[in-house]
């Protein structure tokens, strides 16, 4: 059987696994249209492997030691680097900065109609994780928001998180395809990957607000106090006064 049938089988597969089989990544991803299918065609053509240098003159702001990686990686790890916001220098070490309790998903796993659940994962488990708080505790004394070093806020669907990591079975096949598969088909995988995927992401504002957001932050465990740091981040509403990518801002503007 030839690497191309083996292909198509596999993109076959994703649709033909019985419901309760199947991860919520793709049981609620969209279908690309054409338009997606040609997009996606041409950056395959013009894909080229990541390479991160460990040679630079300035070491960067961000660079993390190997030993603090988590045990496991999403799906989105197979192209992109851990830190993976680069456009933005506006902003793009604040966004790096989430990767770190923020799973890839939250923010660009967008599926029209289709409402999640936001809890801890623990990514160096299978499970997820409940923020559990010592009997007799005041939660306005716990130190930190995150239970774990490895949890990052996930979405959740029907109880099961709607994300792949790289080593699940899935997620090998798929990476089999993308780099042994023909042209053809990869562009229809990574059109499918991505179909649901909103490269801009959330706003600032859909998480830091004093009023009702995307995460129910209560629900991840997070005292009065916290509650009221996050929805008046003075970073967040810094970020919100930008209207174009010229318009400059004093740092005094972090005191408003």
């Amino acid at each position: 059987m030839t690497m191309k049938l083996l292909s198509l089988v596999f993109l076959f597969s994703l649709s033909a696994l019985p419901v309760p089989a199947k991860n919520p990544y793709f049981m609620l991803g969209e279908v690309p249209d054409a338009r997606a299918l040609r997009e996606a065609g041409k950056q395959v053509d013009h894909y080229r492997e990541p390479k991160i240098s460990e040679v630079v003159g300035i070491p960067p702001f961000h660079r993390r030691n190997s030993a603090t990686e988590t045990d496991r990686q999403s799906l989105c790890r197979v192209c992109h680097a851990a830190l993976p916001h680069r456009e933005s220098l506006r902003k793009r070490s604040f966004l790096n900065m989430h990767t770190r309790y923020i799973a890839c998903e939250t923010c660009h796993f967008q599926p029209q109609g289709v409402s999640f659940d936001y809890r801890w994962l623990d990514y160096g488990a299978l499970d997820c994780c409940q923020v559990m708080v010592a009997g007799g505790m005041d939660r306005e004394a716990v130190p930190s928001l995150v239970p774990r070093p490895a949890a990052r806020i996930a979405p959740f669907f029907q109880g099961r998180p709607a994300l792949l990591f790289k080593d699940d079975f899935l997620a090998r096949e798929i990476r089999a395809t993308w780099k042994e598969g023909a042209r053809e088909d990869r562009a229809r995988l990574k059109a499918r990957l991505h179909a649901s995927l909103k490269k801009d992401g959330r706003r600032c504002a859909d998480c830091h607000h004093r009023k009702q957001t995307l995460l129910d932050w209560r629900v991840l465990n997070a005292s009065e106090g916290q509650v009221r740091a996050i929805g008046d981040n003075a970073i967040a509403r810094f970020f919100s006064r930008y209207r174009d990518k010229d318009q400059r801002l004093r740092m005094t503007e972090l005191l408003r």
